[in-house]
């Protein structure tokens, strides 16, 4: 799942740093160990799961892990971002970054056409970016990561520039994702909602979206002309499937039952007692790597009064027995080492920093003033130390996880209430400030990963940001990541609990050689025996 945007508006000073010239820069592309089950197949129909009812195909704004797994099979990227955190070329052949991050320059493919013939060039790109720019609020997600982006343009017909007025190192990251994936001249022209049904999305990539039956799923079919796949993907030509059907099932379990059977042959997320089964399957294989952005936990609403106190956050915190939590979970969760998971690029241990220890958290509590009630729930001037946790339907699964937390904050004098809201009341209470914690977790594999959740908490931290986002060198970045995760952590904005595997379930039938650093599989390359 993609953690709720709140989006702080930056205030960034530039950074004198060496020139960066980048072109094919090298790295491992998978995310998966090496399949040794022999030569690809060609041809076969891959049953797919996506957990999310909708009939929308525009990877602008499906930008949950599930429904952008399909999305990235009809869309191609500029770059694509191997797991190492490095880049690759795609349908840019060479691309060089600015000393100070606001100037990025792409020299194209001269040989790329979308599916319905028009031709990808220059004009084609600035149209695409443009498009989502002006869809505004709609496209959130995706324009909280081009956050000063003054102008585009096109120096020459394979030649593009985008310009910030402000620092942004994160710009390949973003570029590189599905969610900028590039789509044709006559997508872009499409209103919002147009683009959010049926087969209106037109990409250049491996697929083409050749029928859709609405919110219950589509189909996508090979292109038999495909020749500029990821200079890292292991097949360079036209996709080994011939179609990929989307199936949109709500249930977990039944989505299980379907994998399970051979009704289903790849599904996106099912409960912790399947995935603990699933990890000891024979027959079936979930994909074990935590996706790459923030850990799993309660993003605290740092406004609200009693989580005002640093104490108060601190003593959450370090209530929370996380083994027990992860014995109720999965048998394939991890435990949290530092606000970003560990398959993050930018990636420090920082276990040290998320440790139990109740007797402190009461300690704490009681030199805060917080006092034991007649309920056994503490109270201070009159008002209970009482607190609601608001987050999407996509996670449900996480609430048996969430009350084993429930308990152990009970067990100390605080009571917990959570439940799971409409996307349209989850974004308003964000921005009212209507809540007490968030679900949060994210997947972008960026040392700017936990802006998008903590920009606005704090000056210090948010000075962090500014300097992530105007140094492009990676060792720099890591260590400014460490810091902006130190600060989280160390003040106990975020509560954290595990890493989250959102986990691939497949058949040993499937074969997923690729994948990029979001932990999307390449379905360019998959194949079926």
């Amino acid at each position: 799942m993609w953690s709720p945007s709140r989006r702080a508006v930056l205030a960034m000073g530039a950074a004198a740093v060496a020139e960066l010239a980048i072109s094919a820069c090298a790295g491992n592309a998978t995310g998966a160990p090496a399949d040794p089950s022999g030569k690809p197949v060609r041809g076969g129909t891959l049953k797919y799961r996506a957990a999310a009812g909708t009939a929308s195909n525009d990877p602008a704004s499906d930008t949950g892990y599930g429904l952008a797994v399909p999305v990235r099979a009809v869309v191609d990227s500029l770059i694509w971002n191997n797991v190492n955190g490095s880049f690759s070329p795609w349908l840019a052949t060479a691309w060089t970054v600015n000393a100070n991050a606001t100037r990025y320059q792409f020299t194209l493919r001269q040989d790329v056409t979308f599916s319905n013939g028009e031709t990808l060039d220059a004009a084609a790109v600035k149209g695409s970016v443009e498009s989502i720019v002006a869809g505004g609020a709609k496209y959130a997600t995706a324009n909280a990561e081009v956050i000063g982006l003054s102008s585009i343009t096109v120096p020459g017909p394979y030649t593009v520039v985008f310009s910030f007025s402000t620092p942004n190192s994160s710009f390949l990251q973003a570029i590189s994702s599905e969610i900028f994936g590039i789509v044709a001249p006559s997508t872009a022209k499409l209103g919002f909602a147009a683009r959010q049904l049926g087969t209106g999305i037109v990409g250049s990539g491996p697929f083409v979206i050749s029928s859709s039956q609405g919110a219950e799923g589509y189909t996508l079919t090979r292109r038999p002309v495909y020749k500029w796949a990821p200079k890292t993907a292991k097949n360079q030509g036209p996709a080994y499937l011939q179609s990929i059907v989307v199936e949109n099932i709500q249930d977990n379990s039944v989505a299980a039952d379907d994998l399970r059977s051979g009704q289903l042959d790849l599904v996106h997320n099912v409960q912790p007692a399947d995935k603990t089964a699933f990890a000891h399957s024979t027959t079936i294989t979930i994909n074990r790597l935590p996706l790459p952005g923030s850990v799993n936990g309660f993003v605290v609403n740092p406004k609200l009064a009693a989580l005002q106190d640093e104490n108060v956050r601190k003593a959450l915190s370090l209530a929370i027995d996380r083994k027990a939590v992860l014995a109720r979970a999965s048998a394939v969760d991890i435990p949290a080492t530092s606000a970003l998971a560990r398959s993050n690029p930018f990636w420090t241990d920082q276990s040290d920093l998320i440790v139990t220890n109740p007797s402190e958290a009461v300690r704490l509590l009681d030199a805060a003033g917080w006092k034991a009630g007649s309920d056994g729930i503490r109270e201070k001037n009159g008002q209970k130390l009482s607190f609601d946790l608001i987050f999407s339907a996509s996670t449900i699964s996480h609430e048996p996880d969430i009350a084993v937390a429930q308990a152990q904050w009970q067990a100390i004098g605080v009571q917990l209430t959570f439940g799971s809201v409409t996307t349209a009341e989850l974004n308003q209470r964000t921005i009212s400030g209507d809540y007490s914690f968030l679900w949060g977790g994210g997947t972008r594999p960026d040392a700017d990963a936990l802006q998008s959740e903590f920009g606005g908490f704090d000056p210090e931290l948010d000075k962090v940001f500014d300097q992530i986002l105007a140094a492009p060198g990676f060792d720099e970045r890591k260590k400014l990541a460490a810091q902006s995760s130190e600060i989280v952590l160390t003040k106990a904005y975020l509560i954290p609990l595990y890493d989250f595997i959102q986990p691939l379930s497949y058949r040993d039938s499937v074969h997923l050689p690729t994948y990029e650093a979001t932990q999307i599989p390449w379905l360019g390359d998959a194949w079926m025996d």
